[in-house]
């Protein structure tokens, strides 16, 4: 439980070319480099990789094709990359031409289609649009013109030009007006003034309006055809040349990649070398498998604490109950190598406050089987997992709550029958809501002890034993704050205890820890062999607001868990409104409808609410106490699918 132990290892092997070697190892896909040789080939001028853009180009091809299939896994068989590039592009220029022809085609049925438009309204004009067009002396425009403007023509009766309807589609007179030449531009002008549309007639337009008409829907009719046949079943590839295109780009995927591994590889004149982390659990297996290729060998070098600043990679490794949770530790980060694993102290708090909030017997196990056999199941959520877990503990402060689907006493008669009087705990009592809020208090001020704990557990694995000692989150935080707590009890609770609020207890416990926590930058340094280049003033401001935050965060942190008992209020209040409601219904059908839906809607509503403020509570109540997110995971060399390459 915690991480996988990690062993260093240099490879070595004859020649300069180390395919097999990277075969090898992307095939097990259990070492991952240690960025030595990056740094050294960074001097190197780079090869361009022939075989990425050849990859891009075979995807995009088959993304054309309609294929939307992803492509197989690399099963070893090799292509040419000259054949296969060759492959592409004569296919890919087909392609081309096809989309080139289909783009041309349906811009010549817009044009059909708005021209058909123009021309019924046409219909009606008896001469031949060409001989129209033909007219010497006179300039033609056709268009359609708004009816409140067509009012207003007798206006200009005394300028040169005769307007022609022949449609009128009740917004608009469709037609066109003759003017002469030498009188076209007042003339233009004072239709556009009038709001005149002019339409332009293509130059495939022959004849009368009835005759271009019916040549361009045979034309269009064509068109269409031949769109049709584009667009239809026909394909430019079969399914023999599209399975060949898939086989290449699965093994120009593999070769790509195999092409950027290089990168990890350091060539020297007659040998190559390659170092980087193994897990020790799969350490047996890579070494086996270097036995078989002749001439290469390699080192091995086990990590232990010192071995911290060669930076390993982290992998989590986990029980069966708390693995689920490790997708939170990775969303806020990774902890480094040898240093502390939060998840099972994630997994069980989590599990704990999420169950303390969403108490119910019938509600915990309803969750737990909606989050395995649907959420994770069915949809492959990892969340479904954390959910049956926390499902687990939910059903535990059920009983503990007396409660089942919001019915707070079906459980009392096991509670007589085990010689308790009623349920443990009655949440909507004044009592109920006292002990609750207080419960909820201290179990937070144990949670952040426990986490400032594990705090300096873990600065003392780093080898930070000053920042230990002194820091606000260290042994003289612990002290300090817990004090504080002490002191509540005497003051607030009446709770007297031995040595509390004596002058040793205030010398001891109270002012030594703050000078501590005041002065823990400088003594940290200090003890580090630092040099000190604050002045005392500068110490003293530092240190002041140093305080100033451990002070509000130890306060507000502690508050902040009294978000615990009030969602179990919360979480009984809507419950009882639920059962209030059900009580209003005119029978017992109605009755069993609203219970059923408001445990529905309960427990939907109050599982994500309760889910994200534990993940609250975890972040940062706890986390920001002890957990530095410095970590690297571990991401061994190996060939991924296209999608994730």
């Amino acid at each position: 439980m915690g991480m996988t132990k990690m062993t260093h290892i240099s490879i070595y092997g004859p020649g300069t070319n180390a395919r097999a070697v990277l075969e090898l190892v992307a095939k097990l896909a259990c070492f991952q480099p240690d960025g030595t040789a990056e740094d050294v080939n960074a001097v190197r001028k780079k090869q361009d990789n022939p075989f990425s853009p050849v990859l891009t180009q075979t995807l995009g091809l088959l993304e054309d094709l309609g294929e939307t299939r992803e492509p197989p896994a690399y099963t070893g068989t090799r292509f040419v990359l000259s054949d296969v590039q060759h492959e592409v592009e004569t296919l890919a220029a087909k392609v081309a031409e096809r989309g080139r022809r289909k783009a041309e085609i349906e811009a010549q049925l817009s044009t059909y289609e708005q021209t058909k438009t123009q021309l019924y309204h046409l219909t009606n004009l008896n001469a031949s649009m060409d001989e129209i067009f033909a007219c010497k002396y006179l300039k033609v425009r056709f268009g359609r013109l708004p009816k409140d403007s067509f009012v207003k023509l007798p206006y200009y009766k005394d300028k040169s030009f005769t307007f022609r309807e022949y449609d009128f589609d009740g917004e608009y007179y469709w037609g066109m007006y003759f003017v002469p030449e030498d009188s076209a531009a007042e003339v233009d002008a004072i239709f556009q003034a009038l709001y005149f549309e002019r339409v332009w007639m293509p130059d495939f337009v022959h004849g009368t309006p009835q005759d271009a008409l019916a040549q361009l829907l045979e034309d269009e009719a064509k068109a269409k055809a031949e769109l049709a046949e584009l667009t239809g079943a026909a394909q430019l590839a079969g399914p023999a040349e599209i399975e060949r295109l898939r086989a290449s780009a699965a093994w120009l995927n593999y070769e790509s990649q195999i092409f950027e591994m290089q990168k990890h590889v350091i060539t020297l004149e007659h040998s190559y070398y390659i170092s980087g982390f193994v897990p020790e659990e799969t350490l047996p297996v890579l070494r086996s498998a270097l036995a078989g290729l002749e001439g290469v060998e390699a080192t091995e070098e086990p990590l232990d604490k010192d071995a911290a600043a060669v930076h390993p990679p982290v992998k989590l490794k986990n029980n069966f109950f708390a693995r689920p949770f490790e997708m939170f530790i990775e969303m806020y980060g990774l902890p480094s190598y040898n240093d502390v694993d939060p998840t099972p102290f994630v997994a069980l708090t989590y599990s704990i406050l999420f169950g303390a909030m969403f108490g119910d017997v019938g509600q915990g196990i309803v969750l737990g089987l909606v989050g395995y056999f649907i959420m994770y199941k069915k949809f492959k959520l990892g969340i479904g997992l954390v959910l049956t877990r926390c499902s687990v503990f939910s059903t535990l402060f059920g009983f503990l709550y007396g409660s089942v689907f919001g019915f707070e006493h079906v459980l009392d008669p096991m509670f007589h029958a085990l010689g308790f009087a009623e349920k443990p705990i009655e949440a909507l009592t004044p009592e109920g809501i006292i002990t609750l809020l207080l419960s909820s208090v201290a179990a937070g001020a144990f949670l952040i002890i426990v986490a400032m704990a594990t705090g300096v557990y873990s600065c003392v694995r780093r080898g930070e034993k000053a920042r230990a000692l002194f820091s606000a989150n260290g042994v003289a935080g612990i002290v300090f704050y817990f004090s504080l707590l002490m002191l509540l009890l005497k003051y607030a609770a009446g709770i007297a205890l031995p040595f509390v609020g004596t002058v040793p207890f205030y010398a001891l416990c109270l002012a030594l820890p703050f000078v501590c926590i005041y002065f823990s930058e400088p003594l940290t340094k200090k003890l580090s062999g630092e040099q000190l280049h604050e002045t005392v003033g500068e110490m003293l401001m530092n240190g002041f607001f140093e305080m100033f935050d451990a002070l509000l965060s130890f306060a507000s942190n502690t508050m902040s868990f009294l978000r615990v008992g009030g969602f179990t209020l919360a979480h009984a209040g809507m419950m009882t409104m639920v059962f209030t409601l059900a009580e209003m219904t005119p029978n017992v059908v109605f009755y069993a409808l609203v219970v059923v839906i408001g445990n529905i809607a309960v427990m939907g509503l109050e599982g994500l609410f309760v889910a994200i403020q534990v993940l609250r509570l975890e972040f940062y109540e706890m986390f920001s106490r002890f957990f530095e997110a410095d970590g690297e995971p571990f991401r061994p060399l190996c060939i991924r699918p296209i999608g994730q390459a």
